[in-house]
């Protein structure tokens, strides 16, 4: 139907089209056209929804921080389909605890979400917070201040309901002791190690055996459909990188967007919270005659920072006299910050009452609104210039791309031409991706395997990988799902077989000589090319004298008993056979000062196996529906 209306779509019939689409945009939007009326929803827990944009926007935050842990290993490190999975249940499980934390009354209040906001040193400079490096690292990071206050209220939210449990939580005396008298533990060790390499070289495999292998394992050795791409990559970021500048121009922009580079108006404020004990009338009398004995004392001359540290009950700001430091409008609760912003400096407030109670203010100082000059702010009236001007740009440059994209078919040449871009050539990818922000992007691996553009030979439209960066596709090459051969899969079939027949063959001396030390035979007589006898002597449990994989199997052999010996034998990832001897142990006695991290780690341990015990059988008993269009947006 699309390439009937692409061959017809002449003189006035293609505009009559055009105009009703116009008339659509317009009457509806664009964007509800292209999503329709209601956000996608990937799964229910108990009737609440999760949406696909949830999903996806924390999908795409994992995904992008363990390509940046793995960097090129990715693909081989992490399977997408249970990345995905693990993002949906990691999703489902915060909605349960949401809605256990609602109906057992536990919220986040704002003082609660501004404090842990402020406190973060990321958004701090010189100690203090800083509202326009807190803009700055949610937009450098893809985020907007809605959906990471959000997310971060949720955050919170998830740590108040893991602290109900890990508070208490406790380890016994004797629990520590017994963990102290393990963790101390030394043991004597001596080890016999086969190595599986000599046998390498004298193992046959035979051509029989290798087809053998091929024929019963045919879909392990299957080639996916595979393409590759020419593109044309569009970014605001590169654009920008092209936008001339000069003094003019930076010295116009900074006067025209002055309010952009102005500090706000802060306020330096202190108070005495009195809380509420219950919503009672007797509460309320209680808190009421608290307020008149403190509000006595201040209009007799005593210090407000002084009564603040006796009558406070804000764990934070009481013990320094009630000081919150500075804060502009705007980050404190509304009864709270509209009493600030009307109060004179050294005033003391009337009673202020918020969800945390009564609040007695003192004003200690404002720092008014402060234009930076500027020479200070030159770099940033730069960068936010470039991008101001890049985005016209972009966007300019997109809508020329798609049109014409769509009116050339047959190449991305006159596309690139007309925008003064390059075409690039991807590498061979399948579909479930290529390594790379282009090749892994779902819409990208989507439109490539598309019939539109592997059957009909078209451009794609431009195909969004972030709010400003664009591609437009087509395909250069195109290889079909087949059978790789024998001769192609050969030598690494044969490499397989002759690596488990050598590490077989090592096992089975492994045995051999494990049979002749248990006899009473030397340990030491036995050695040969290949078999090393090594005296580790005493090795304790964080010992790194030997390999980790060592150290832990050398706790597993069983305790020896006195005057005799005990042995274990192990495989080592190499493929090497070890026997393991333990002569003796002792124990290291541990004072109590060592003993506190182990009483710590096991009140830690108990506390996290209650808390998952706990969370899993409320994810259990809640009725969690993963809706089949889950599986249409993998």
């Amino acid at each position: 139907m699309l390439q009937s209306i692409r061959s017809h779509a002449q003189g006035w019939i293609a505009w009559v089209i055009v105009g009703l689409i116009i008339l659509t945009f317009a009457l509806f939007g664009i964007d509800q056209y292209a999503r329709g009326d209601k956000a996608v929803v990937v799964a229910e827990v108990n009737g609440e929804n999760i949406t696909g944009n949830a999903f996806m926007s924390l999908y795409n935050r994992q995904k992008s921080r363990l390509q940046e842990q793995f960097g090129e290993m990715y693909d081989q490190v992490v399977k997408d389909e249970e990345l995905r999975d693990q993002v949906l249940d990691s999703l489902i499980e915060s909605e349960v605890m949401r809605q256990w934390a609602n109906d057992n009354g536990m919220t986040i209040s704002n003082q609660q979400l501004a404090s842990a906001i402020h406190s973060a040193s990321v958004f701090q400079q010189d100690g203090e917070f800083s509202e326009k490096i807190y803009e700055e690292v949610l937009l450098r990071n893809g985020l907007n201040i809605a959906r990471f206050e959000y997310e971060q209220r949720q955050f919170l939210l998830e740590n108040q309901f893991r602290s109900l449990i890990n508070g208490s939580s406790f380890a016994t005396d004797y629990e520590v002791n017994q963990l102290a008298k393990l963790q101390g533990q030394e043991r004597e060790v001596s080890y016999l190690r086969i190595d599986q390499r000599p046998f390498l070289k004298t193992v046959k495999i035979t051509d029989e055996q290798i087809n053998t292998v091929y024929q019963a394992h045919l879909a392990d050795y299957v080639e996916p459909e595979k393409v590759s791409v020419d593109y044309i990559d569009l970014s605001q970021a590169e654009i920008a990188k092209g936008i001339a500048v000069n003094d003019k121009i930076l010295a116009g922009y900074y006067e025209a967007n002055k309010s952009l580079f102005t500090l706000p108006e802060k306020r330096h404020a202190k108070h005495i919270l009195i809380p509420l004990a219950a919503n009672t009338k007797k509460a309320e009398a209680a808190a009421q005659l608290t307020l008149s004995e403190v509000q006595a004392k201040i209009a007799a001359g005593e210090s407000f920072e002084e009564l603040a540290k006796t009558y406070s009950k804000d764990p934070g700001s009481a013990p320094s006299g009630g000081d919150l430091g500075t804060f502009s409008q705007g980050m404190m609760v509304p009864e709270f910050d509209e009493a600030v912003f009307s109060m004179k400096v050294g005033e003391v407030s009337q009673p202020i009452k918020t969800e945390f109670g009564y609040h007695l203010i003192k004003l200690v100082g404002i720092s008014p609104k402060k234009a930076q000059p500027f020479e200070s702010v030159k770099a940033e009236v730069t960068q936010q210039y470039k991008m101001q001007e890049a985005e016209r740009k972009y966007f300019e440059l997109l809508e020329q791309l798609n049109t014409i994209v769509y009116e050339q078919t047959d190449s991305l040449e006159p596309a690139a031409d007309a925008l003064g871009l390059k075409v690039q050539t991807s590498e061979m990818f399948s579909r479930t991706g290529g390594p790379g922000d282009i090749l892994s992007n779902a819409k990208v691996q989507l439109a490539a395997f598309s019939d539109e553009l592997l059957k009909e030979h078209l451009n794609s439209v431009a195909i969004e990988l972030s709010a400003k960066r664009s591609v437009a596709i087509r395909v250069n090459q195109h290889q079909a799902t087949r059978q790789k051969t024998l001769a192609e899969v050969s030598a690494s079939i044969k490499d397989q077989l002759v690596r488990e027949a050598a590490i077989k063959q090592a096992a089975a001396l492994g045995q051999t000589l494990m049979a002749k030390v248990q006899a009473g035979e030397n340990p030491e007589s036995l050695m040969q090319d290949g078999v090393e006898w090594n005296s580790a002597g005493w090795i304790a449990r964080d010992s790194q004298t030997l390999l980790p994989q060592m150290v832990s199997e050398v706790f597993k052999v069983t305790k020896p008993e006195t005057g005799k010996t005990s042995w274990g034998s192990f495989q080592l990832s190499t493929g090497d056979t070890v026997l393991l001897r333990v002569s003796d142990l002792r124990v290291a006695p541990l004072d109590d000062k060592q003993k506190a991290p182990l009483k710590a780690a096991f009140s830690e341990l108990f506390a996290n196996a209650q808390n998952e015990a706990h969370l899993k059988a409320l994810v259990a008993k809640a009725e969690v529906i993963k809706k089949p269009l889950y599986e249409t947006i993998k």
